[in-house]
């Protein structure tokens, strides 16, 4: 099953590289045309290798070993001059979608493979296919953008939700699903854009959110969505902002519970965080709603960065402390003064207010009651910008600025340790055989497997 776009380069050829657990290609733009995508027990890598403005657009698609040495690859021609949107996946086929304009109309070429690149289906829709699933104008196919949700238990359907841009504004249209075999439309939802979903054989689950204008937390809401017509079954409120704030990190199912987790707060400052966990049933009925009692971040803030699940089924949520920090905002008006005493001149204040990030926050939660079982914090930096979450297995790795960091929530009493340091030019990306560097120089893309 393919995940979500780590990666993204616009490639002009390859060049493999003889050392060992590296690949390199050339590159003259790291973020046009491109993915790389962990796949199974490897990765593949697809780019555009015909020249620009050629009447047919030529994307290879390089499937790479645990050695990150290509074991196979695929070409795909599309008509006109394309651009790769995104990709998706089911169980069974591989979804690629790509903006293509040829005289007369321009149109979104859908190509359709199995797990190896063998191509399945091909067929594409212009911007008339599109124009009813908004409330706006569309009159280009340029205009549109796609997402493929996620899909279990229904392979050869196609969950697609559409955007339109209009300027530098994108608005979410009606989600829809399409037969993968020859692009049929089988239905379109009326539900709330999803900022998340889930998804069983039988049921499709979003998680919607409302943001009041004076809150600068949203009010949440599942949705449960019949997979078989795409109608509306039920909306089960999450949240009550007259007794808290919450920001929802998890939403997950085993198939037949819906688990919801995050962080709660008494007013939208961010201050007295707790953590809550949601147990629901797939017709949407409350099983219970969990949250800690006590105040663990004293006069600490807190930024959740996501989940991970550790080897007895417990959520584990990954967060971090910081304070409001006005020392650089003080040292900077304080130069100011004494230059402009100094030299006659008017004074600048630089009035900025850090955000300093002094610990990282492990939060382990039972899925039978709610209850915080396990709460781990440890000190770090400190920081001055929030840091993003990557996970893999039991593996929680935290990259801030150039610093990457492992923890390991089955040893929770183990602090984090440092796994390597990234330059501005590289990017992280996990794989199922551990996480990889993509470093970016000399119009080069160069993957290295880190030891």
């Amino acid at each position: 099953m393919i995940k979500s776009t780590l990666l993204a380069f616009f490639v002009l050829g390859v060049v493999a590289v003889g050392a060992a657990q590296t690949y390199s290609f050339k590159s003259h733009d790291p973020y046009r045309n491109s993915e790389i995508q962990p796949e199974g027990n490897g990765l593949y890598c697809m780019f555009q290798v015909s020249v620009n403005k050629a009447p047919v657009t030529v994307f290879r698609k390089v499937f790479l070993n645990q050695e990150l040495q290509p074991i196979d690859s695929v070409d795909y021609a599309v008509e006109g001059q394309a651009v790769l949107l995104t990709s998706g996946g089911d169980e069974q086929y591989v979804f690629h979608a790509f903006y293509s304009k040829t005289k007369p109309i321009d149109k979104i070429q859908f190509i359709v493979c199995d797990n190896a690149g063998k191509i399945v289906s091909t067929f594409y829709k212009t911007a008339n296919d599109f124009a009813p699933l908004f409330s706006k104008s569309v009159s280009k196919a340029k205009q549109i953008q796609l997402s493929f949700l996620p899909n279990t238990g229904s392979p050869g359907m196609m969950l697609v939700q559409p955007f339109l841009m209009k300027g530098s504004v994108r608005y979410p249209g009606k989600f829809f699903a399409m037969n993968s075999e020859d692009g049929k439309l089988l239905w379109t939802s009326n539900a709330l854009y999803f900022s998340r979903v889930q998804v069983t054989d039988k049921l499709i689950m979003g998680l919607s959110a409302v943001s009041p204008g004076y809150s600068y937390f949203p009010t949440y809401q599942v949705q449960f969505i019949d997979k078989a017509d795409g109608s509306l079954l039920k909306t089960t409120p999450v949240s009550n902002p007259s007794k808290g704030h919450r920001a929802v990190s998890v939403f997950a199912t085993n198939g037949q519970e819906l688990m919801l987790g995050g962080s709660e707060f008494e007013t939208s400052n961010s201050k007295h965080g707790k953590f809550f966990m949601t147990m629901l049933s797939l017709n949407g009925e409350k099983i219970f709603d969990k949250v800690d009692s006590a105040e663990r971040l004293s006069t600490r803030r807190m930024q959740l960065m996501g989940s991970l699940f550790d080897q007895d089924g417990n959520l584990v949520l990954v967060a971090e402390g910081w304070k409001p920090d006005v020392s650089r905002a003080v040292a900077a008006t304080a130069a100011s003064v004494l230059f402009s005493a100094a030299f006659g001149t008017y004074t600048r204040v630089y009035a900025g207010v850090d955000h300093k990030i002094d610990n990282v926050i492990f939060a382990t939660m039972s899925p039978m009651d709610g209850k915080l079982v396990n709460f781990k914090s440890f000190p770090v930096g400190p920081w001055l910008s929030f840091g993003r979450l990557l996970t893999e297995g039991s593996h929680a790795v935290l990259a801030v600025n150039r610093d990457v960091l492992m923890y390991d929530v089955n040893s929770p009493n183990t602090p984090p340790s440092i796994l390597t340091v990234v330059n501005y030019n590289e990017n992280l990306i996990l794989t199922s055989f551990g996480p990889i560097v993509a470093r970016w120089s000399n119009s080069k893309i160069t993957l290295k497997k880190i030891r």
